[in-house]
């Protein structure tokens, strides 16, 4: 095994094993997932103090992982942290520059903040989840999209996009008007979700029916370990803190690009059924510019 396929190793086991934890082992995953760097570098009894557990717990956590102790447990986040570290390293100052028009305020620290979101988001995606999710949303007989209150609209643009390249695509309304066009999911349909802090209820519960029904799960949201990611098939995690009261979705949206950008690609038929779409929005005069405007 490489070195860079161990640590989402762990990530794939706490996701397994996240509802058979204790409380205070959950509180040692959530650890992992949020603040890699500290539990890479903090010794055992500095870490039971910080998360008002005993050492004897955390090291209990390694064995149930199948790790050999606490020290195996911390080379496997090393090896996370380190490559982060390169990945991040150089391209810092140039993103600081990229907004040093703007000085030290709120627009400044907005953009840079957003940039490290995207870029530790693009970090923790694999090409592998990238191509089972496209792999669901090209061969599903039908696509559900999901967003709650604000991720809504992230789902509706991805539901609108995803319907002109494929059809069959519906967005879901975060009440529950959604039962009866629930009622007939099987494992032939996909279920796509957004979802972040604070976690929309309604969306917990869609996703829960979705896989009862058998059918494939994608989430974007920002842990695997969420209500959610616990839950899918494919977890697709992004950052979505903000520097004031209300989340970024700079980073969902960019994934959510890249996906439909996938099954584009997959697909011999979208770029043609777009086309045609677009052909029939000009002659109802949707647009101010037409589709061979806008080419």
């Amino acid at each position: 095994m490489s070195e860079q396929a161990a640590p989402p190793n762990v990530i794939a086991e706490l996701r397994r094993s996240y509802d058979e934890l204790t409380q205070s082992q959950k509180r040692i995953a959530e650890a992992i997932v949020e603040d890699p760097e500290f539990v890479a570098f903090a010794t055992v009894d500095k870490m039971a103090a910080r998360l008002g557990v005993s050492p004897s717990t955390v090291v209990r956590f390694a064995y149930r992982l199948g790790l050999d102790g606490y020290q195996e447990l911390q080379d496997r986040v090393r090896q996370l942290v380190r490559s982060q570290i390169r990945a991040n390293a150089a391209p810092v100052e140039g993103d600081r520059a990229q907004t040093a028009h703007l000085g030290e305020t709120i627009y400044a620290r907005s953009f840079e903040h957003d940039l490290e979101n995207l870029r530790r988001s693009i970090l923790n995606i694999t090409i592998e989840d990238l191509e089972r999710a496209v792999t669901i949303l090209t061969d599903a007989r039908r696509i559900f999209v999901l967003g709650g209150q604000t991720s809504h609209s992230v789902a509706s643009y991805s539901s609108l996009v995803l319907d002109r390249m494929r059809g069959d695509v519906t967005l879901l309304s975060a009440d529950a008007s959604v039962a009866p066009q629930l009622l007939s999911l099987t494992e032939d349909d996909a279920l796509l979700v957004f979802t972040f802090p604070p976690y929309a209820s309604h969306t917990v519960r869609v996703t829960r029916h979705a896989k009862r029904q058998g059918a494939a799960v994608i989430a974007v949201t920002d842990t695997p370990i969420s209500p959610v990611g616990q839950l899918v098939d494919v977890v697709l995690p992004v950052l979505a803190s903000g520097v004031s009261a209300q989340n970024s979705f700079v980073s969902a949206m960019a994934v959510a690009n890249a996906l439909l950008n996938g099954v584009v690609a997959r697909s011999s038929t979208a770029l043609d059924r777009y086309r045609r779409i677009v052909g029939l929005m000009d002659e109802w005069d949707v647009f101010v510019l037409k589709g061979t405007d806008a080419s």
